[in-house]
């Protein structure tokens, strides 16, 4: 497939209407589109061949607040950074890793059940990996976003509407379970994979699956993603960037700067640098009226530092090539690192 015609205008629409609800069914999307739901499932698993697109899992709002989530920045010797993050990839606990352009080589996004575990992980494991030699680690003490409300914005605001989950009853929260979270490790692999599928593999019953899913999301535990390859949708550059502000503005900058459409990461920070910002930008040079917008709309923020992302590795489980394609998928594990 041609890489500058891989995603056509549909594609764009199909991405987007999953965006919005990853998991409605292709009845609910072929009527919002004008399609009938044979043609949008054929689309769909086109793109899904291709590598172009996928769906996943992720940590609802809920679990966020009870993780420790960290963003890492990490030396490398000379010449040890490929290595160093393709080892790192592999870590089922690691969810987000890049190159970047800077004075570090490497920005991650590490998750872990409490600081206890990230702390071992951290202090003593992570800086005896080969390549590594450096590690400074930034602990979020809010995470407003990880990428999880950014989407395409192609279908108007009453395509959106008719695609928007229904609310649920909240149910019971509890703590996640065993079931629970290998039910969250097979979705990651495929968040749209369907109740009988995982019935199979999980060893429990099909509706018992999903009562599982429509519980955990309507708590709060879970959430449902659809990505794709941001260059050939036109994001050609990210970039991440630190802010310092007031503690007392935190909360409203980080929600105000959700609905800025280039906003991927958004997160409180326990440090000096309080806030941290990462983009998608259509292009590097974007970066500087990005910039300037900060400045002019949250005059009380100073920005502290900026790096340009020279390349994504990998994206909530997804090994991506130079182009943003998925090349190989790794079990998202948030308890991986639990009485390590």
């Amino acid at each position: 497939m041609n890489a500058s015609a891989a995603l056509r205008e549909g594609d764009l629409e199909l991405i987007d209407a999953l965006q919005v609800n990853p998991r409605a069914s292709w009845a609910d999307i072929g009527a919002v589109l004008d399609l009938d739901p044979v043609t949008v499932a054929r689309r769909w698993k086109r793109l899904e061949d291709a590598r172009l697109a996928w769906s996943t899992v992720a940590l609802g709002q809920r679990q966020l607040h009870t993780m420790c989530v960290a963003f890492l920045e990490l030396t490398c010797e000379t010449g040890a950074a490929s290595e160093v993050a393709s080892e790192l990839a592999r870590q089922p606990h690691m969810f987000t890793v890049q190159h970047v352009a800077g004075s570090y080589d490497l920005w991650t996004i590490a998750i872990a059940p409490n600081l206890t575990s990230l702390s071992e992980y951290v202090l003593h494991q992570l800086p005896r990996q080969k390549g590594i030699t450096r590690v400074r680690t930034h602990i979020a003490t809010r995470a407003f976003d990880l990428s999880m409300r950014w989407r395409l914005r192609v279908l108007n605001a009453e395509q959106v509407e008719r695609l928007r989950q229904c609310p649920t009853s909240p149910g019971t929260a509890r703590p996640m379970d065993d079931y629970d979270r290998r039910l969250f490790t097979a979705l990651s692999l495929d968040g749209r994979r369907s109740f009988t599928d995982l019935e199979a593999e999980l060893g429990m019953t099909a509706r018992t699956v999903q009562r599982r899913i429509n519980r955990l999301t309507a708590v709060g535990d879970i959430a449902f993603r659809c990505d794709l390859a941001r260059q050939l949708a036109g994001w050609h550059a990210s970039a991440v960037l630190w802010l310092e502000m007031p503690d007392d503005y935190l909360e409203r900058t980080g929600e105000q700067l959700l609905r800025w459409p280039e906003t991927r990461t958004c997160a409180a920070i326990a440090g000096p640098n309080n806030l941290l910002l990462t983009v998608g930008l259509h292009q590097v040079a974007d970066l500087h009226g990005l910039v300037t917008r900060l400045r002019t709309q949250f005059p009380h923020a100073t920005i502290v530092d900026r790096q340009i992302v020279l390349r994504q590795v990998k994206l909530y489980g997804r090994v991506l090539d130079a182009t943003g394609r998925w090349v190989s998928a790794t079990p998202l594990g948030p308890w991986a690192l639990d009485g390590r």
